[in-house]
């Protein structure tokens, strides 16, 4: 009989303990209650002498608008500090934080800046606050706010801070000429201001106030100071915030601190070994939910605090105390329920515990085979998938479809099994017939792949492949990029050849010419006269091969990119003046006018002074090689802020090709037969120092005009 009242006795111990944390934090609400109304009262009476107190006589009005306009005034301030700024880094700059203290007050004072500037707003007031020191400027204001302290404005008023804080009233005007000193008005202390926006418990030395500083208010509103009665709602708003947050606060810690009663609770029974033992109630409960239980009262305790805050703002009632009361027995009970349910390791040990009460490890091997096989079956699925975004939505629309079959087949009982039978058969056939023609399509695109693999680069499948399309598609990309890159390297083996015969025929001429004049200058019997002229023309050929030896030089250090380029800030306007002057001598030897067009002010770039000259020097060399005599060439330089453009356009004197672009390649010349002077490196010199500078080169032709552009960015 007393085995049974012990044992009779075990779920009544659990329940009243559950029952005995409900019924404290029952308790704490009233606490809470009080606590937070009675402090709200101490604020609310600091609050009388600062807040604006409307409907009087006109005096007390304006005194108490301007008392207000003085607490207005820290976040007129914040503003000028740039409201991308927390309010605490401009008036807690020295305050070391306390459980959110900063960000509580960065909040409430937000919240409190919006509230100020939209009442101001909406009774036309205007304010301008400006730095001393930098003369920077903030406030609602579209003008400068000086000018109305010499006209007479519905309400204007000046106040300044000084360096250390300090606030004086510099001057005041009103449509009732009341002159009130500021002894008068009164002062708000920074006590004031920090009840105002609901943080009390901020130490008054940590609030830094405005320094070095100067407001302009400004309204043509004549009742902007008489019937401005609706400040209440903003503070209502403010201490109603505060009073929530502070009864949350205060639930919350007392649900944390039965919390850790009833963890310690569960820890110290371990040493009643035999109230263990007996205790046989929750042995049947898995490790998972012991876990979930736990959880569900650690992090229940948001829902809990926040329906509790709620229920004691908005006053006691029956209904809302009997739901308060239930919720905190269901999470408490939850709590306790896991923590002893987990206690059993400190019987069993943690090994044994996980094995014979882990629902995941007893069932780890059947789990394991499940998921395996349906990943594997799902992967397959993938693996067989061949579909577009296109066809996935085609997809949903018949899985759509046929659920809706589906569900009118149930409605009819007997009979929707019948029309399920039919319903089979015709998908069936519809179903096959579909795969008939996936079957025929897939076998075109892998004839079309086939040829492919065989080199024929001409794909012809034009009829639509369905879900294969966009692979289809993709497969005359490959198809063209491979023909393109066919001709690519059948051009480039062109050029390789025709390469070796330029160099070698640009190498040969002046190498047979020196070897030439130097075995008729070992001649006998030749005349002084003409040692000079063979020793001139020996000077001029190995000029040539030096000059083309050079130009070798220089492609190939600009190709491998082992070429330094030494950026300075050039005017590239005086660049293209000076690099036409000097080839004047070479444009009246080929008969071309040459004229030079350039923005009046300076074009400024940072370039490469030597190598950006070089390229101006070959396309005015090309220029006087190919232009047709007779004719005017022209150099115009053009820029916009973002690019500037060098274009050299000149009449050609051979008939130009449809495309140009091949003449920057590496020994070409306009000049096919090549009897002309030069390496054909000219325009290869100038792609490439072009594009070492970030900048390009291109080609453009129209009929026999030839244009060659040069274009460089300016940031």
């Amino acid at each position: 009989m007393g085995i049974k009242s012990k044992s009779s006795r075990r779920p009544f111990w659990a329940a009243a303990v559950i029952i005995g944390c409900a019924l404290v934090m029952m308790l704490y609400h009233g606490v809470a209650r009080d606590t937070v109304y009675g402090r709200l009262e101490a604020g609310a009476s600091a609050q009388v002498q600062s807040w604006p107190n409307y409907r009087m006589d006109p005096e007390t009005d304006l005194k108490s608008f301007i008392r207000y306009l003085y607490m207005a005034s820290y976040g007129m301030y914040w503003e000028l500090q740039g409201t991308q700024t927390d309010p605490d880094q401009v008036f807690l700059s020295g305050f070391e934080e306390e459980d959110g203290t900063r960000e509580e007050f960065n909040e409430n004072f937000i919240s409190w800046y919006e509230n100020v500037t939209d009442l101001l707003a909406s009774y036309g007031v205007e304010y301008q606050i400006t730095d001393i020191s930098t003369g920077e400027t903030a406030g609602s204001a579209s003008g400068d706010l000086e000018k109305y302290v010499t006209g007479s404005p519905a309400f204007f008023m000046k106040l300044r801070y000084d360096g250390n804080g300090s606030l004086s009233l510099s001057s005041m005007k009103n449509q009732d000429n009341l002159q009130l000193q500021a002894d008068e008005i009164g002062s708000v202390s920074k006590r004031n201001f920090l009840y105002w926006i609901g943080q009390e418990t901020i130490s008054v030395s940590a609030l830094h106030q405005p320094r070095d500083v100067e407001i302009c208010v400004y309204s043509d509103d004549p009742d902007c100071y008489r019937s401005y009665n609706e400040t209440t709602v903003s503070y209502n708003t403010v201490t109603a915030m505060q009073y929530q947050g502070d009864i949350e606060n205060i639930v919350s810690t007392a649900y944390l601190v039965l919390l850790i009663l009833l963890a310690a609770a569960g820890i110290l029974l371990p040493l009643f070994k035999k109230l263990r033992r007996e205790s046989r109630m929750l042995a049947g409960v898995s490790a998972e939910v012991s876990i979930l239980l736990l959880l569900a009262g650690f992090f229940g305790m948001d829902f809990a605090v926040s329906m509790a805050s709620d229920y004691v703002s908005g006053g006691w009632s029956t209904l809302g105390s009997f739901l308060c009361f239930l919720i905190y027995c269901g999470l408490f009970g939850a709590w306790l329920t896991g923590g002893l349910s987990l206690l059993q390791i400190a019987d069993r040990g943690w090994t044994s515990y996980w094995r014979e009460k882990s629902f995941l490890y007893r069932n780890m091997g059947t789990i394991g085979r499940a998921v395996k096989e349906r990943a594997l079956r799902f992967f397959d699925s993938i693996k067989t998938l061949d579909l577009s975004d296109r066809s996935d939505r085609w997809l949903l629309r018949i899985l759509a479809v046929n659920f809706v079959i589906l569900l009118f087949c149930c409605v009819f009982w007997f009979m929707g099994i019948i029309g399920l039978v039919i319903y089979s058969a015709v998908l069936f056939f519809i179903l096959r017939r579909y795969l008939r023609g996936i079957k025929e399509k897939y076998g075109v695109l892998l004839q079309a792949a086939s040829r492919m693999a065989q080199g024929d680069l001409h794909m012809e499948a034009e009829e639509d492949l369905g879900p294969f399309e966009p692979l289809k598609q993709e497969l005359a990309k490959v198809n063209e990029g491979f023909r393109k890159a066919v001709e690519q390297e059948i051009r480039s083996q062109n050029m390789k050849t025709e390469l070796i015969t330029n160099v070698s025929h640009d190498l040969k001429t002046p190498l047979t010419a020196i070897i030439t004049y130097v075995n008729l200058l070992k001649e006998e019997g030749i005349t002084p006269e003409e040692r000079r002229n063979y020793v001139d023309i020996l000077d001029r050929k190995s000029l040539r091969l030096k000059k083309l030896i050079e130009d070798l030089f220089e492609i190939s250090k600009a190709a491998s990119g082992n070429i330094q380029i030494r950026k300075t800030k050039v005017n590239l306007g005086e660049m293209v003046r000076q690099a036409a002057m000097e080839q004047e001598d070479r444009m009246e030897k080929a008969s071309v006018d040459c004229r030079v067009q350039v923005p009046e002010e300076p074009v400024e770039m940072m370039l490469d002074g030597e190598k950006t000259y070089r390229i101006l020097e070959n396309l005015l060399i090309n220029v006087s090689k190919y232009a047709l005599a007779g004719t005017r060439a022209w150099i115009i330089l053009t820029a916009d802020g973002e690019t500037a453009r060098i274009t050299v356009k000149n009449i050609s004197a051979a008939e130009l090709d449809e495309d140009c672009s091949y003449l920057a390649e590496r020994f070409v010349r306009g000049d096919k037969s090549r009897n002309t002077e030069g390496s054909g490196l000219g325009l290869a010199i100038v792609t490439s120092f072009a594009q070492l500078q970030g900048g390009s080169f291109a080609i453009e032709t129209d009929g026999d005009l030839f244009k060659a552009i040069v274009s460089f960015p300016m940031k």
